[in-house]
Protein backbone atom coordinates (compact mmCIF):
# COMPACT_ATOMS: atom_id res chain seq x y z
CA UNK A 1 0.00 0.00 0.00
CA UNK A 2 1.17 3.46 -0.85
CA UNK A 3 2.60 5.52 2.00
CA UNK A 4 0.27 8.49 1.34
CA UNK A 5 -2.75 6.18 1.28
CA UNK A 6 -1.74 4.71 4.68
CA UNK A 7 -1.48 8.18 6.18
CA UNK A 8 -4.96 9.06 4.89
CA UNK A 9 -6.38 5.76 6.25
CA UNK A 10 -4.79 6.25 9.67
CA UNK A 11 -6.04 9.85 9.76
CA UNK A 12 -9.59 8.71 8.94
CA UNK A 13 -9.44 6.02 11.63
CA UNK A 14 -8.20 8.56 14.21
CA UNK A 15 -10.94 11.01 13.19
CA UNK A 16 -13.65 8.32 13.43
CA UNK A 17 -12.30 7.16 16.80
CA UNK A 18 -12.38 10.73 18.14
CA UNK A 19 -15.95 11.13 16.92
CA UNK A 20 -17.05 7.91 18.63
CA UNK A 21 -15.26 8.89 21.84
CA UNK A 22 -16.93 12.32 22.07
CA UNK A 23 -20.33 10.91 21.07
CA UNK A 24 -20.21 8.26 23.80
CA UNK A 25 -18.94 10.78 26.35
CA UNK A 26 -21.78 13.19 25.49
CA UNK A 27 -24.33 10.38 25.69
CA UNK A 28 -23.19 9.31 29.18
CA UNK A 29 -23.10 12.93 30.41
CA UNK A 30 -26.69 13.40 29.24
CA UNK A 31 -27.79 10.47 31.43
CA UNK A 32 -26.79 12.39 34.55
CA UNK A 33 -29.48 14.76 35.84
CA UNK A 34 -28.66 18.44 35.43
CA UNK A 35 -27.47 20.40 38.45
CA UNK A 36 -30.78 22.29 38.70
CA UNK A 37 -32.71 19.01 38.92
CA UNK A 38 -30.44 17.78 41.70
CA UNK A 39 -31.04 21.01 43.63
CA UNK A 40 -34.82 20.76 43.08
CA UNK A 41 -34.87 17.14 44.26
CA UNK A 42 -35.42 18.18 47.88
CA UNK A 43 -37.57 20.82 49.55
CA UNK A 44 -36.33 22.21 52.87
CA UNK A 45 -39.03 23.32 55.32
CA UNK A 46 -38.36 25.00 58.65
CA UNK A 47 -41.08 23.54 60.88
CA UNK A 48 -40.78 26.33 63.47
CA UNK A 49 -42.31 28.81 61.01
CA UNK A 50 -45.42 26.73 60.21
CA UNK A 51 -48.75 27.85 61.72
CA UNK A 52 -50.21 25.53 64.34
CA UNK A 53 -53.26 23.40 63.42
CA UNK A 54 -53.34 24.77 59.88
CA UNK A 55 -52.36 23.29 56.52
CA UNK A 56 -49.34 24.86 54.84
CA UNK A 57 -48.78 24.56 51.10
CA UNK A 58 -45.44 23.96 49.40
CA UNK A 59 -44.18 22.32 46.21
CA UNK A 60 -41.85 19.40 45.76
CA UNK A 61 -40.75 18.30 42.29
CA UNK A 62 -43.52 20.47 40.79
CA UNK A 63 -46.14 18.66 42.89
CA UNK A 64 -48.28 20.32 45.57
CA UNK A 65 -47.24 19.43 49.09
CA UNK A 66 -49.54 19.75 52.11
CA UNK A 67 -48.12 19.90 55.63
CA UNK A 68 -50.31 20.03 58.70
CA UNK A 69 -48.64 21.04 61.96
CA UNK A 70 -50.77 19.90 64.87
CA UNK A 71 -50.81 19.67 68.60
CA UNK A 72 -52.68 17.14 70.74
CA UNK A 73 -56.01 18.96 70.23
CA UNK A 74 -56.30 17.55 66.69
CA UNK A 75 -56.77 13.87 65.94
CA UNK A 76 -53.45 12.11 65.65
CA UNK A 77 -52.77 9.23 63.29
CA UNK A 78 -49.78 7.15 64.37
CA UNK A 79 -49.47 5.63 60.87
CA UNK A 80 -49.25 9.03 59.14
CA UNK A 81 -47.95 11.54 61.68
CA UNK A 82 -44.35 12.24 62.56
CA UNK A 83 -43.28 13.99 65.76
CA UNK A 84 -40.76 16.80 65.42
CA UNK A 85 -40.04 18.56 68.67
CA UNK A 86 -43.28 18.95 70.63
CA UNK A 87 -45.61 18.94 67.59
CA UNK A 88 -46.90 16.35 65.15
CA UNK A 89 -46.79 16.79 61.39
CA UNK A 90 -48.70 15.17 58.56
CA UNK A 91 -46.87 15.42 55.24
CA UNK A 92 -48.80 14.61 52.04
CA UNK A 93 -48.50 15.05 48.31
CA UNK A 94 -51.54 17.11 47.33
CA UNK A 95 -52.65 14.98 44.39
CA UNK A 96 -55.91 13.01 44.54
CA UNK A 97 -55.28 9.28 44.32
CA UNK A 98 -58.29 8.84 42.02
CA UNK A 99 -57.60 11.01 38.95
CA UNK A 100 -54.68 13.22 39.94
CA UNK A 101 -56.53 16.47 40.62
CA UNK A 102 -55.41 18.82 43.39
CA UNK A 103 -57.81 18.74 46.36
CA UNK A 104 -58.77 22.00 48.03
CA UNK A 105 -58.56 22.25 51.80
CA UNK A 106 -61.78 23.32 53.51
CA UNK A 107 -60.59 24.54 56.92
CA UNK A 108 -64.10 24.74 58.43
CA UNK A 109 -64.74 21.05 57.58
CA UNK A 110 -61.11 20.04 58.21
CA UNK A 111 -61.19 18.10 54.94
CA UNK A 112 -59.54 18.04 51.54
CA UNK A 113 -62.16 17.97 48.79
CA UNK A 114 -61.23 16.98 45.25
CA UNK A 115 -62.92 19.25 42.67
CA UNK A 116 -62.97 16.56 39.97
CA UNK A 117 -65.27 13.96 41.55
CA UNK A 118 -65.93 15.34 45.05
CA UNK A 119 -63.66 12.79 46.70
CA UNK A 120 -62.97 13.71 50.31
CA UNK A 121 -59.98 13.16 52.56
CA UNK A 122 -59.71 14.00 56.24
CA UNK A 123 -57.00 16.36 57.50
CA UNK A 124 -54.62 13.38 57.82
CA UNK A 125 -55.07 12.51 54.13
CA UNK A 126 -57.23 9.42 54.73
CA UNK A 127 -59.90 8.77 52.06
CA UNK A 128 -63.40 9.35 53.47
CA UNK A 129 -65.90 9.36 50.61
CA UNK A 130 -66.37 9.58 46.87
CA UNK A 131 -64.53 7.51 44.30
CA UNK A 132 -61.22 7.69 46.21
CA UNK A 133 -60.13 4.58 48.06
CA UNK A 134 -56.47 5.31 48.84
CA UNK A 135 -55.08 7.99 51.17
CA UNK A 136 -52.97 10.89 49.94
CA UNK A 137 -49.40 9.75 49.35
CA UNK A 138 -46.70 10.47 51.92
CA UNK A 139 -43.54 11.62 50.12
CA UNK A 140 -40.11 10.49 51.28
CA UNK A 141 -38.76 12.84 53.92
CA UNK A 142 -36.00 13.25 56.43
CA UNK A 143 -35.96 15.13 59.73
CA UNK A 144 -32.92 17.13 60.83
CA UNK A 145 -33.55 18.95 64.11
CA UNK A 146 -36.46 21.31 63.23
CA UNK A 147 -35.95 20.99 59.46
CA UNK A 148 -38.11 18.75 57.31
CA UNK A 149 -36.35 17.71 54.10
CA UNK A 150 -38.87 16.38 51.60
CA UNK A 151 -37.30 14.26 48.90
CA UNK A 152 -34.73 12.42 51.01
CA UNK A 153 -35.42 9.16 52.82
CA UNK A 154 -34.84 9.37 56.56
CA UNK A 155 -35.43 7.25 59.65
CA UNK A 156 -38.80 8.86 60.48
CA UNK A 157 -40.10 8.09 56.97
CA UNK A 158 -38.96 4.47 57.21
CA UNK A 159 -40.71 4.12 60.58
CA UNK A 160 -43.95 5.49 59.12
CA UNK A 161 -43.74 3.03 56.22
CA UNK A 162 -43.13 0.20 58.69
CA UNK A 163 -46.15 1.23 60.81
CA UNK A 164 -48.37 1.53 57.73
CA UNK A 165 -47.44 -1.98 56.60
CA UNK A 166 -47.96 -3.51 60.07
Amino acid sequence: MDRNRRIVNYSLIALAGSGVYFSVKTMFNSLEPPKKARLDAATFIDTTTLPLNEVSFFTWQKKPLFILKKDASLSLDEKRDVKIGEYYYTVMIGICTHLGCVPKYESDLKRFICPCHNGQFDQNGIALSGPVSKPLVIPPFKVQENMLIVGEIGEAYLQLKERANA
